[in-house]
């Protein structure tokens, strides 16, 4: 049979169906990989990340006018005016108290008033200089900013552990993005401390109040990119290869090297139409495992000795609703023993999603043997055969 001859209509058809099948396969592995990714999270996560999405919403609808709240919300609350104009008067009248007081007892208290006062003002000061930076911090990390990763992914801020929930909340109110109804207010503890109050429906009826040094440095820190972290180990030399040469276990193109593959146990299998055959080559898990089990302890142990660094991990990373436990263990960490192993287990786990079980070689056309024509074989016919 003549071989097929291809014309430009042809092989743009052809062409064009395998550009399809392609996107049309793209479209459903993108589908699949974020049902995954959704189906994984805890239901902390997806909370925080309704929180988050709800309030981005209400800044890109408008963004000039949240800039305007967000000035409104931090060092132009009301709130935060009056106190710091109360303690002031404060003071004043707590020194003329003191010019003018007429027993020991009188100046005692006016002294100690004024002390209180001081302190409380001068706390203040320093609170409205942090918030300001944690106003633009938090603006840039929680909405993905100037160039900053969205917010819970890898690399990106994180949306649970601790208070983090909690505090991304109240950050929404000081920044005018939580709603009318919702409110900060500064007020002065029974210690001098100044305390911050936040309400609102976003809170779900409940109100906070926290030290306002603290509640504004608070860090929710970044997501540990677990998957870059693995792809740099795995790509440092960890053996030698045939030559004599450092290799890693996979290249620069996540490709397995030689030194980890079973050369010599490779098989073939052919596609459902006949048409392809794809040359397959084992992994060497042994070998994998062996050069790799040490170095994820290590980067694990690194994590485990720094309890928020661990539950960042624990929580953002391994998808678990719960903060780790705080214990102190028998090996000095000040995480409980159980799930210091069940972390170790996770972070060794976490390296199989770039290992898999074999290497995917060439794909070559199947050829088929054209079978070889009947030779008929011509005999002589002489005179002679009919004597």
């Amino acid at each position: 049979m003549a071989k097929k001859q291809n014309t430009f209509t042809s092989v743009n058809k052809e062409a064009n169906k395998i550009w399809n099948t392609a996107t049309e396969n793209l479209a459903v592995d993108t589908a699949k990989s974020i049902s995954k990714q959704m189906s994984s999270m805890s239901a902390s996560q997806k909370e925080a990340a309704t929180t988050q999405r709800n309030i981005a919403a209400r800044f890109f609808d408008n963004q000039e006018e949240a800039l305007k709240n967000i000035k409104k919300g931090g060092i132009r609350n009301p709130s935060l005016a009056k106190l710091g104009n109360d303690l002031i008067w404060g003071i004043y009248h707590a020194d003329a108290a003191a010019a003018q007081a007429k027993t020991r007892e009188e100046r005692n208290d006016a002294d100690v008033a004024l002390s209180s006062l001081n302190k409380s003002l001068q706390e203040l000061y320093n609170i409205i200089e942090i918030g300001k930076d944690t106003d633009s911090i938090f603006m840039q990390e929680y909405f993905g900013l100037e160039g900053a990763k969205n917010p819970g992914q890898p690399g990106g801020m994180a949306l649970v552990g601790r208070d983090t929930p909690l505090w991304c909340k109240t950050m929404a109110i000081r920044s005018g993005l939580a709603g009318d109804d919702a409110n900060e207010e500064y007020l002065v503890g029974k210690d001098s401390e100044i305390r911050l109050k936040y309400t609102g429906s976003i809170l779900n009826g409940e109100v906070v109040d926290k030290p306002a040094l603290t509640w504004l440095s608070y860090d929710p820190g970044i997501i540990l990119d677990l998957k870059a972290e693995n792809i740099t180990m795995l790509q440092a030399p960890s053996t030698l290869d045939a030559n004599g040469e450092q290799v890693s276990i996979i290249d620069n193109s996540l490709q397995y090297n030689d030194a980890y593959l079973l050369l010599d146990q490779k098989y073939v299998e052919v596609s459902a139409d006949g048409k392809t055959q794809t040359e397959f080559i084992p992994a060497n898990m042994a070998k994998i495992v062996n050069d790799t089990k040490a170095r994820s302890m290590a980067r694990a142990n690194a994590l485990l000795n720094n309890y928020d660094e661990a539950n960042r991990v624990w929580r953002n990373n391994f998808n678990m609703e719960e903060d780790i436990k705080f214990e102190v263990a028998p090996n000095g960490k000040n995480i409980d023993k159980n799930q210091q192993v069940e972390f170790q287990k996770l972070m060794f786990d976490s390296l199989k999603e770039l290992l898999p079980t074999v290497a995917v070689g060439q794909t070559t056309e199947v050829v088929q043997e054209q079978p070889k024509p009947e030779v008929v074989e011509e005999v002589e016919i002489t005179a002679d055969q009919f004597n």
